[in-house]
């Protein structure tokens, strides 16, 4: 059922789309394959990024503790 999802009308800019003829569908692949790749690549780049930021995080708030009871 979801493949034959983009054939539900959508509103944009004020008016219903649904796609018709092969062009549109493939318009309409593009945009949403377009999304779900950024998407992807950002859920990607959080995961491997949170860890160092939470990592390094800890390190300044032990340097300050540290800091002030030197």
């Amino acid at each position: 059922m979801l493949m034959f999802a983009h054939h539900v009308g959508v509103e944009l800019l004020g008016r219903e789309f649904s796609p018709h003829g092969v062009v549109q569908h493939v318009c309409v692949f593009a945009a949403l394959g377009l999304i779900l790749a950024t998407s992807a690549y950002g859920t990607a780049v959080l995961a491997t990024r949170l860890p160092e930021f939470l990592a390094s995080r800890r390190r300044e708030a032990k340097a300050v503790v540290n800091d002030r009871f030197a």
